[in-house]
């Protein structure tokens, strides 16, 4: 096989070890707690398949940029819409947040991740 058809996810990023540190998200969006987040690009083509971990923090998301996958290793995500329906996800678990939510995102305990989403329109928080 064809090693350029092949991306494996190497144990150590996905343990959140060796991660590159990424810029603080905006000011405006942190409602609470540390604004320290890592990460590890596996590929970014068409699709972006990235590991990433954060501090606890509580996130304000206005017209969220891209659909993204996201796959929970460890920690504790809480998701609040504008409607304040919200849901809680535990490693193990995984969901979409969808392009264009409006709501809260709260990173509990030492959050890790496999996050999928759109290489090409793939735009950080932090770079808005």
């Amino acid at each position: 096989m064809d090693n350029n058809n092949l991306i494996r996810l190497d144990a150590e990023k996905l343990a959140g070890l060796n991660l590159d540190e990424l810029a603080p998200y905006p000011d405006e969006i942190v409602l609470a707690g540390k604004s320290e987040h890592q990460t590890h690009h596996f590929d970014h083509d068409e699709l972006l398949v990235a590991a990433y971990q954060a501090a606890p923090a509580l996130l304000e998301l206005k017209d969220y940029p891209q659909d993204e996958f996201m796959y929970l290793l460890s920690g504790k995500i809480i998701v609040t819409d504008k409607d304040e329906q919200v849901d809680e996800f535990l490693p193990g678990q995984a969901f979409m947040l969808k392009k264009g939510f409006c709501g809260t995102f709260e990173m509990q305990g030492n959050v890790r991740k496999i996050a999928i989403m759109n290489g090409d329109k793939y735009s950080p928080l932090n770079e808005q």
